[in-house]
């Protein structure tokens, strides 16, 4: 019966990602699945350690769920949870097996035992970015995107002392990946109709902002990496800047499409040795400058 219950549960989780019936949504998210994993199998031992990312999103999902106080109802309702991260991470426990890599199974399996025991608890810090642009505060306080901070930073420590330095990369990788997810969430369209700045002036106030918050975001991690590998690859650090830069433009330019902006934003992420993001910059400002001068030109000829 709770085994049920848990395979119903992992079904809501994995239903809010596609509207019922979207068979090309549903088709796109397992072919992006299918990718993670082949590539995650070809480059095991340099990639293993994004592994791990796996317990944190774990984490913030349990912290967050709303429907802990009634499943507590239920006898077995540890065991419920329990098994529901087991089966929403199934297909990467699954890989690791399949690579024989039985430690870090069992420790990330008996990470989702020590969540499954975690009470709720709601953390209140006080982030220095700019409140001209407030989904910062609100993403970071919903999702505790705080926490993946730490984990770059250790990661970075542990490239430092195995003398690795790709997995300093992947923990810049990660802090970017971390700065585009406030610029998923949307204004209200009445809030860029009565803002005092227009068409560029409203996208250039926007990008300033962000330009400020990546930099705020950036800097431990960035001070972190340069003590442990000095100047070593800084010459990238620019790229991994310009991905969530980006974020702010492919928010306006894929304004009613989440999903698109997510596969821009893949693309720009996976081309960023070859410079696609100073490639992709004209274009996307171009479909965010339209989105914004749409929106507030009609408004004000209405």
């Amino acid at each position: 019966m709770w085994l049920r219950t848990s395979l119903y549960l992992t079904y809501i989780y994995y239903r809010k990602l596609f509207p019922k019936g979207d068979i090309l949504t549903i088709g796109l998210l397992l072919g992006v699945l299918c990718y993670a994993l082949y590539a995650l199998y070809l480059h095991y031992e340099s990639w293993q350690y994004a592994l791990w990312s796996l317990p944190l999103g774990s984490f913030m999902y349990h912290n967050n769920r709303k429907d802990l106080s009634l499943l507590k109802v239920h006898s077995h309702y540890r065991a419920i949870i329990i098994t529901e991260y087991v089966i929403e991470n199934l297909p990467f426990l699954i890989l690791m097996l399949l690579k024989k890599d039985f430690i870090t199974a069992v420790a990330i399996s008996l990470s989702f035992v020590l969540i499954g025991y975690l009470p709720q608890k709601n953390f209140t810090l006080k982030y220095p970015f700019s409140l001209a642009d407030p989904f910062w505060h609100i993403a970071f306080r919903k999702y505790k995107l705080i926490l993946g901070l730490p984990i770059a930073i250790a990661l970075i420590i542990i490239g430092a002392v195995y003398q690795n330095p790709n997995l300093a990369l992947f923990a810049l990788a990660l802090v970017a990946f971390i700065g585009c997810i406030p610029y998923f969430e949307r204004e209200f369209k009445a809030h860029i109709n009565v803002s005092a700045y227009r068409g560029k002036d409203y996208l250039l106030h926007q990008l300033k902002a962000g330009i400020l918050n990546i930099s705020f975001l950036f800097a431990p991690v960035f001070i972190t990496y340069i003590i442990c590998f000095h100047w070593q690859y800084t010459e990238v650090f620019p790229l991994y800047i310009s991905v969530p830069t980006l974020g702010v433009l492919t928010k306006y330019a894929f304004w009613n499409n989440s999903l698109w902006q997510t596969f821009a934003l893949l693309a720009v992420s996976i081309g960023a040795i070859y410079i696609i993001p100073v490639i992709a910059i004209p274009y996307f400002c171009h479909l965010a400058l339209q989105t914004i001068k749409r929106q507030q030109y009609a408004q004000h000829f209405h």
